[in-house]
């Protein structure tokens, strides 16, 4: 038997933490006949290891307590009914984390086309982000995500600057930036010529050098009359002068 003291060393929880898991009833001492002292045992030990493993996989303490019952009476019947309840258990466990972990990517998503959207304007337009909220409210496009899988091979979708928050991406927002800046500069000028050699640059390290896929990929982004921008900043006049000073290079 262990005194809290020695339990406190042995397991490096705090005497203070002890005391606490046993008021919630997670842990149950038994009393000294003679001075009433605490007193822990090897199966105390246990139940601290398990509390400890629960507390990793984020289950709150009242949520360890319940399954610590239910792998009691479990215990109690066969070891066929613990691991049960512990499957079990932590199968609930890893569909709350898979929610969780959807809704911080749609937040990352969030976050990085605000970052995007002011590095490509230098401006922040809150009517945008609004926007940008309200499709992460909305239920994922799958027409979008089934028309992106017939046009674009597995492989290609890898290389494909589609739904990334990279350093590549934030550099063509840079990019476009400067192109929103010279819109109206003749397409054979100094300046048009520049952020010609920077897109070429540029468009090369993204598809690999790969130029049908950079051209496929151009064509599916292309916005049709009337349409908006299927790409973020990518209008159908940003595109006719990008396709203008191209046509001047070189």
């Amino acid at each position: 038997m262990y005194s809290v003291g020695q339990l406190s060393k042995l397991t490096k929880v705090s005497i203070r933490t002890l005391h606490y898991y046993e008021k919630l009833g997670l842990l149950n001492p038994v009393r000294g006949e003679n001075n009433q002292y605490r007193q822990y045992g090897d199966w105390d030990i246990f139940r601290l290891q398990q509390i400890a493993i629960l507390k990793r996989m984020n289950f709150k303490l009242s949520e360890i307590a319940v399954i610590l019952e239910l792998n009691e009476h479990a215990v109690d019947e066969s070891s066929h009914h613990a691991a049960a309840a512990w499957t079990r258990s932590l199968e609930e466990q890893l569909s709350i984390v898979r929610k969780q972990q959807e809704d911080l990517r749609r937040v990352e998503q969030l976050l990085f086309s605000a970052i995007y959207s002011i590095r490509v304007t230098g401006q922040v337009n809150l009517d945008e982000m609004l926007h940008f909220i309200k499709e992460l409210d909305q239920p994922k496009d799958l027409s979008r995500s089934d028309l992106l899988k017939q046009v674009f091979s597995p492989e290609e979708l890898d290389v494909l600057p589609i739904g990334k928050s990279g350093s590549a991406e934030l550099e063509w927002a840079d990019i476009l930036k400067e192109i929103n800046s010279h819109l109206h500069e003749a397409p054979d000028s100094d300046a048009s010529q520049k952020l010609a050699k920077r897109i070429i640059d540029y468009a090369s390290l993204l598809f690999n050098g790969d130029e049908q896929l950079g051209e496929k990929y151009w064509e599916y982004i292309a916005p049709e009359d009337g349409q908006s921008p299927r790409v973020y900043g990518m209008s159908s006049e940003v595109m006719l002068y990008i396709e203008k000073i191209l046509e001047q290079w070189g």
